[in-house]
């Protein structure tokens, strides 16, 4: 995750990264399905009943970015979620995201020599993806998270005005490749806080542990 995959340090989340429910594209005209066999080879592009994923698992590639004019903080993300089904067009999954970790050991989050914790501050978070052509999606998200690293920085963000990119295997650029959520240099809304810069800007990248292609 190269910049905070912090959010959901969700896109899908989830992730996470992937990563995160916003405003929809008027461009959209599929309805979203996610899917772990090439949706392209089925019926029209639809995902089969028996391979339709409903459990979505997301870990950051690298560290996720948050950036600042207090420094850069970086951590390991991961995203585990839920899929709730189909809105109009869009599917929606609720889960959470854990900072600081990867799927072997533990990672503490950073700024320069200084610890940070970052956390959830919403109880969960409601993940939108939203199908907009072959393997390509946007996702939004909806939730809070709070970045702690002392007397540098203490401040609590929110997802709004987020918008991630979700692309397939067959469009992704990752090893192995399953696919990736990608959010880059996105403004952070900030909530609250006593130690905030005036802007921070999220770096992240997410992708999932199988093959997770974007299939109607």
């Amino acid at each position: 995750m190269k910049s905070i995959k912090l959010l959901g340090f969700a896109a899908l989340a989830a992730l996470a990264a992937m990563a995160l429910i916003g405003v929809a594209s008027a461009m959209a005209t599929e309805n979203t399905q996610l899917c772990n066999v090439d949706a392209v080879n089925e019926t029209n592009e639809q995902c089969p009943a028996g391979n339709i994923i409903t459990t979505v698992h997301e870990v950051g590639v690298g560290e996720a970015f948050l950036l600042s004019s207090a420094g850069t903080v970086e951590c390991l993300v991961l995203f585990e979620g839920t899929t709730l089904g189909l809105g109009n067009t869009n599917l929606f999954i609720h889960g959470h995201f854990k900072y600081g970790v990867d799927v072997t050991s533990t990672h503490k989050c950073h700024l320069g020599g200084t610890i940070c914790v970052v956390k959830e501050v919403s109880a969960s978070w409601l993940i939108e993806v939203l199908k907009l052509g072959h393997e390509t999606a946007d996702v939004t998200g909806t939730g809070e998270f709070e970045a702690n690293c002392g007397k540098i920085l203490t401040c609590v963000y929110n997802s709004t005005n987020l918008l991630g990119t979700a692309k397939g295997p067959l469009l992704s650029a990752q090893s192995p490749d399953n696919g990736e959520v990608s959010l880059q240099g996105q403004t952070l809304n900030r909530v609250k806080g006593l130690f905030c810069p005036s802007k921070t800007e999220l770096d992240i990248v997410t992708s999932p542990l199988e093959a997770t292609y974007l299939a109607k």
